[in-house]
Order: structure tokens, then sequence, then C-alpha cells
């Protein structure tokens, strides 16, 4: 701005991701006789278990975002090399971190600006690349400077059994800070922020229904705040 002179309008670039939400549910009827002799107080738990059952539910659509590389709306699949934010197999070291930082520190803007992102929380299956990872943010008291852990403290680990592969590599990722940048989003029906459950007494046949119903969806909304490494061979 030169003195005196006027603030100029501006755009904002958007990008385009769409869900829509999905509903799920179960019925669970108990007889009379079920109530009757109801020993072990099923009756009180099933609530609890639905709600269980609709965290378990969740983390599963969240991770298969990870694990199912979904085509974004750019006709890219989420981790790709044109989207810059798909590392070469390697096991999580100082070499591998140091390639994933500078991948996050040359994501641009909608706007072709350089943006400050980076990486919050490493994400693994439990197993080596677990235990790689916490050996790379683990503070230590080296003797000489080559001992140091660069990334030490940088990162917040996360284990995830449910990124387990069926064979071949474990795979590796980093997030960033959500608050900083998109990455995946989560949603519910506004006013059901959580399951919906209902109860009906049978007449034909004695006994108690309950109805549990969830409605959610999750969606990634940015590569750039997101980046895998499909990690060296298990073992």
């Amino acid at each position: 701005m030169l003195e005196s002179g006027e603030f100029q309008y501006g755009t904002m670039g958007e990008g385009k991701e769409v869900y829509a939400l999905a509903t799920y549910g179960k019925i669970i009827a108990i007889t009379r006789q079920a109530l009757i002799n109801d020993d072990l107080d099923a009756f009180t738990r099933i609530p609890r278990s639905f709600g269980a059952s609709a965290a378990d539910l969740e983390s599963d659509i969240v991770y298969a975002i990870l694990k199912d590389n979904p085509v974004m709306q750019d006709g890219t699949a989420l981790f790709h090399a044109k989207h810059n934010n798909l590392g070469a197999a390697a096991k999580i070291d100082e070499t591998s971190l140091t390639v994933a930082y500078r991948a996050f520190g040359l994501h641009k803007g909608l706007e072709g600006r350089l943006i400050s992102i980076q990486p919050r929380y490493i994400i693994t299956p439990p197993g080596p690349r677990s235990v790689e990872a916490r050996k790379q943010i683990t503070a230590t008291t080296p003797a000489n400077t080559s001992d140091v852990n660069a990334y030490a403290g940088r990162l917040e680990p996360i284990e995830e059994p449910r990124l387990i592969p069926a064979s071949g590599q474990d795979p590796w990722f980093l997030a960033a800070d959500p608050s900083r940048i998109d990455t995946v989003e989560f949603a519910y029906l506004e006013g059901q922020e959580g399951v919906f459950t209902e109860t009906r007494t049978g007449f034909e046949v004695d006994g108690i229904e309950l109805k549990a119903r969830h409605d959610f969806a999750a969606k990634a909304i940015d590569h750039r705040g997101l980046y895998k490494n499909p990690g060296a061979a298990a073992g």
C-alpha cells in the first residue's frame, strides 16, 4: 500500500469437494423371556454397545479414505505425484521425514502462493512403522550431534490398526493441523450429532425392539494437508 492509497478488492480461491451423509442403522429385538432372565443386564448394555459400534463405524469410514486413496474432484487420486504428497517407499527415518517436510513446504494455495503448513501428526499401523516413528520423535540425550533426533517433539504419533495391510508394505502418513488446513472432514446430521436410539414394545410377540440410527459421512477435502509414504516392507 502506498501512502494514502486505496485498498483494492480481491477474490478468494475455493476448492470443491462434494459428499453426502449416509444413514446406518440396526434393530435388536429382545424377547420377554430374555428380559425376565436378563442376568447379564443386556438390556441396559445394548444402547452403550450401539454407541461403541457407531464410533468404530466412523473410524472405519475415516481410515478407509487413507487406505483406498479416492479420486478427488480434480480427477487425481488423493495421494499422487501430481499432488506432491506421495513419497517413495521408505521406512521412517530422518531422510524420509526430511523429504516429506520439503513436500509440505512446496505446497501452494489456490491463488498460487506458497502456504506455510507443516505436519502435526504421524499416522502408522501398529508394528515396525510405529516403532520407527516413536524413535524419530522422541527426545534423547545424544553423545554427539550426529545422534540428535532432528524431529524430536515435532509430531504426535497415532497408531491405527485399520491401516495394517493385508499383505506387503506397511504405509505411513503425515497430516497437518486441521485448524490450519482442511484434511479429512467428517459430518453429522445437524441436531443429531451422535447415535439416535428409540425403543418399541412388541404386541404380536412379547418383548422390546431397540433401534439405532446414525447419520455420518467423511471426505478428504484438501490433498495438501496429507502425505503418504508406501513404507518399507514390514518386518
